[in-house]
């Protein structure tokens, strides 16, 4: 006759997956709350866990993909602390891919990178531990003073949003296929022009989004601080496109923080030898296939 089991625990557990790697994040999780992210050890620290068989599963359904469930599902799978992983900033959405990268498939990941020069690919073998160790911290406030003196103060990019910008710019691409198509000249130029203004009004709105607040002088030269979104959606409506540029130069810059993209490369091909910086792709599509 076989042991009774503990109907609380699973028999196996003993044989589940185990954290392999412990990892800060470049936000250090001060912008979340509770709901969002919720630490268990003080050193602030994730735990990261490989991926399951449902993991990687998930990672192959493309409307999955798309729409970001396949990463957010991924995320919170293999960081338990993480409770909503698509509130988080992209910058520490892609920490956590390389984190778990390396928790599931090794130290070692291969890029593939094309010479600019002569055009041959060459394979360069990235260290999941270097670029955790090289992540640029985020700053608790990034700020930038125009010539108008008005400071605006900026923040990254949400992972939701981004993924917001990355469905609308599929949709566009999509419709602008079948737009092509179109027989009518004025029919075809109509669509056209929609389908760019919804892309530049979403391109907008995360604009605005990552404004978190404007300091402006008033007549008595006191400084007085705008964190109202529709005030600031309606100043940057009516702001000149030069004022409107550098707002966005500095949102894009703040954006580029975090895990270093880059790897340096020295070209493989025949006489050659040419000496460039190549993107890391952490696009999970591409980035997990050799796990």
């Amino acid at each position: 006759m076989s042991k009774k089991t503990n109907k609380t625990q699973n028999p196996l557990s003993a044989y589940f997956r185990a954290p392999k790697i412990f990892t800060k994040i470049p936000s250090g999780g001060r912008f979340y709350n509770e709901n969002v992210l919720e630490f268990t050890a003080d050193n602030d620290e994730l735990a990261i866990y490989p991926m399951t068989t449902k993991d990687e599963l998930l990672l192959k359904n493309p409307d999955a993909l798309l729409n970001g469930e396949a990463v957010a599902s991924l995320i919170q799978s293999c960081v338990p602390e993480i409770k909503n992983a698509r509130e988080l900033f992209s910058a520490d959405v892609d920490a956590l891919l390389i984190a778990i990268r390396g928790a599931s498939g090794g130290d070692d990941v291969e890029v593939a990178a094309k010479c600019p020069k002569c055009e041959t690919i060459t394979d360069v073998v990235v260290s999941v531990a270097g670029c955790l160790q090289s992540m640029e911290e985020l700053e608790e406030l990034y700020t930038i003073t125009l010539a108008n003196g008005l400071v605006i103060a900026g923040m990254p990019f949400s992972y939701k949003n981004t993924i917001r910008a990355g469905v609308a710019s599929f949709q566009s691409t999509r419709s602008m296929q079948s737009i092509a198509d179109l027989d009518d000249d004025m029919e075809r130029l109509k669509a056209f022009n929609e389908s760019f203004v919804t892309l530049a009004d979403l391109n907008f709105e995360l604009l605005v989004d990552a404004i978190s607040s404007i300091v402006y002088q008033d007549a008595d030269g006191e400084d007085e601080e705008i964190k109202d979104k529709a005030i600031i959606r309606e100043f940057l409506e009516n702001t000149d496109n030069t004022v409107g540029k550098e707002i966005e130069a500095f949102i894009n810059g703040i954006n580029t923080k975090g895990v270093t993209n880059e790897v340096a490369v020295v070209c493989s091909g025949e006489e050659c030898g040419e000496e460039f910086n190549s993107g890391i792709n952490f696009d999970p599509v591409n980035f997990f296939t050799g796990s």
